[in-house]
């Protein structure tokens, strides 16, 4: 049985590379810390961070940036955010979403017209409690996307938690290869964004105990970026975005504020 394959030379995949349109943060400080302008479609990224630092928040925003309308560069898609830790209030995206949309209309010459039970439509939620149900719903996840063609972000809060259950240390790590080959292939093909939280935990060394991410160093090798969030500064606000890990951008540092509105720039 013969094979064929497609050989592609620097050019060809530097179009590919950067022909792939992004999702953006509403902050320009981090997405030019993220690189493509954004979290680009078709790529895994790990939002990595203690409790309170804004991987949710984060998550929300770009779900509501999904939807920014074409005619200012965006891609008017929809979002799929699967929760497995009760992160996500609807209270909190409304919110962030009607900003944000607020806002694309301050930047148009003309008004648009924003139907506000049609933009929440855009946001599917699955609440994936606990690993059987969360492993259950990632393998229905290709056809679930495939009846949906028009959601191009697929948000995981968090990826560490369903494997809090009673599970060894091999299974856990042979079944999380395996979803995350599943999510990689499903993002390229159908050029999707999926950006996954995770929690920090402590490996203890020889002398003192270090703050790294959950589910060991073999799992940071499984998404194409990595980025670490810091605590927000109490006298201002700012908070730190750290790209640890990038196959198309230098290790950089980013600042941004969480707003009532969303993520912003730093006045």
């Amino acid at each position: 049985m013969s094979s064929s394959f497609k050989i592609y030379n620097a050019t060809e995949l530097w179009q590919v590379e950067t022909g792939l349109p992004s999702i953006p943060t509403f902050s320009q400080t981090l997405d030019k810390a993220v690189g493509n302008d954004g979290i680009q479609l078709g790529s895994l990224v790990e939002l990595l961070g203690l409790p309170g630092t804004g991987k949710t928040q984060l998550c929300l925003q770009l779900c509501c940036s999904i939807q920014i309308p074409k005619v200012l560069g965006g891609l008017y898609a929809e979002a799929l955010y699967v929760d497995t830790n009760t992160n996500f209030t609807i209270g909190r995206f409304k919110e962030i979403l009607f900003a944000s949309l607020a806002k694309c209309q301050m930047l148009l010459e003309t008004s648009i017209s924003i139907n506000e039970e049609e933009a929440l439509k855009k946001l599917h939620y699955v609440n994936a409690f606990g690993l059987e149900k969360f492993c259950a719903f990632l393998y229905q996840l290709p056809k679930f996307i495939n009846s949906r063609p028009n959601i191009k972000l697929i948000v995981i809060d968090s990826i560490a938690f369903p494997f809090k259950e009673g599970i060894s240390l091999k299974q856990r790590t042979g079944l999380l290869y395996r979803l995350m080959a599943d999510l990689n292939k499903l993002a390229v093909e159908k050029q999707i964004a999926v950006v996954i939280t995770n929690e920090m935990t402590t490996r203890i060394g020889l002398s003192s105990g270090a703050i790294v991410g959950a589910l060991g160093d073999a799992w940071a090798h499984r998404c194409n970026k990595r980025l670490l969030l810091s605590a927000p500064d109490p006298l201002d606000n700012i908070r730190l975005a750290v790209l640890l890990k990038s196959n198309s951008a230098p290790e950089s540092i980013g600042k941004f504020q969480i707003t009532q509105e969303g993520i912003r720039d730093i006045d």
